[in-house]
């Protein structure tokens, strides 16, 4: 899954989650990713998703990298001003 890394904020282009951002906790063997959101997945319980529907970003958030690849949760407080910086 060299396209994509942990950390990266991704956009889901299709389904009914279309728009929102996440942010990628790993990979599943099968080639989908594990995304977090904190409302509703978070590390513990990602939400799997095929990686042809979503939308890559430049962004990154660097400082949940450290705490997903511990495998500890993030509160949605948390998440969503490691996203937007």
């Amino acid at each position: 899954m060299a396209e994509f890394e942990i950390a990266q904020i991704v956009i889901s282009r299709q389904g009914k989650d279309a728009g929102l951002e996440y942010v990628v906790s790993g990979f599943e063997a099968d080639g989908r990713l594990r995304l977090i959101r904190p409302e509703r997945f978070n590390v513990s319980n990602p939400k799997k998703k095929n990686p042809k529907h979503l939308q890559k970003t430049s962004r990154s958030a660097e400082v949940l990298a450290e705490k997903i690849k511990a495998g500890k949760n993030i509160d949605a407080g948390y998440f969503h001003r490691s996203v937007t910086e």
